[in-house]
């Protein structure tokens, strides 16, 4: 079991750095992490963040790709512990009014075609997220699970765009980790879902989640207070569950026949 707890936190502790990686490594090591009281696989589906706070910003739809834990204290009890990592899971909105106090400066050369122009910002904001949820399994398959979640921002996109006298003008504001002028890089809230278990499936899971951000995702110097939200429709994948299962099986019968 020491094992074991040692690779999950050395996935936890590194998936800021090697993001991507985690996706191989789920795949490497799925049936090794599968006992009875811990669950591991991926997690995919859709997400429609937006950002509230700003005045007629609206939605935006990303794709979400990550990896979970399900984590049973006790098997007899319905309840359980859900964390895991979102890996690819922008937040973000569109449609936010080029005035806007919270948006980055522009570039001197380019900034007089934005003045005064008809347009908008599109903010990207790419982050992990960790959340941490305690769930509560029914016999039915139906789950409920609330509690908090926390994100890494580790790179923002900022897209305008302004229509000017029958030209359309764009200009792309990125700013990585090290050196963002304008959001935190960290985000924090709380979240919920509701979902369910088919039965015969081996832990496949589909749901929907709600993510309400209590962290202003500006910096302390800018003027502007704005927090994320997302809706997620996520479904989620075992990875080596049913070999696991056969490996213990095998044992058990190797045991009860004293081989």
């Amino acid at each position: 079991m020491a094992k074991k707890l040692f690779i999950i936190a050395l996935i936890l502790v590194t998936s800021v750095q090697m993001a991507h990686s985690q996706v191989l490594l789920s795949l490497i090591f799925g049936d090794n992490l599968q006992t009875e009281k811990l669950e591991f696989g991926l997690n995919g589906g859709f997400n429609l963040s937006t950002i509230r706070g700003i005045e007629g910003a609206k939605g935006q739809n990303n794709w979400l790709l990550g990896f979970y834990f399900d984590i049973h204290p006790k098997l007899e009890s319905p309840m359980h512990i859900s964390t895991g990592v979102y890996v690819k899971s922008n937040v973000g909105a569109r449609n936010i009014p080029l005035d806007h106090p919270g948006n980055p400066p522009i570039n001197d050369s380019v900034y007089n075609g934005f003045v005064n122009a008809h347009g908008s910002v599109e903010k990207v904001i790419n982050t992990f997220y960790v959340p941490l949820n305690l769930r509560y399994q029914t016999k039915s398959g139906l789950f409920f699970e609330a509690g908090g979640q926390a994100g890494l921002v580790f790179k923002t996109r900022d897209l305008y765009q302004a229509d000017v006298d029958g030209y359309t003008l764009h200009y792309d504001v990125k700013q990585k980790l090290r050196n963002n002028q304008t959001y935190r890089w960290i985000d924090a809230g709380v979240d919920g879902g509701i979902g369910f278990k088919p039965k015969g499936k081996l832990g496949m899971k589909i749901g929907v989640w709600y993510y309400l951000g209590l962290v202003n995702i500006y910096k302390n110097d800018i003027d502007a207070k704005a927090y994320n939200s997302s809706l997620y429709v996520l479904a989620t994948f075992p990875i080596g569950k049913k070999k696991a299962e056969e490996e213990r099986a095998k044992k058990e019968a190797a045991k009860a026949t004293g081989n």
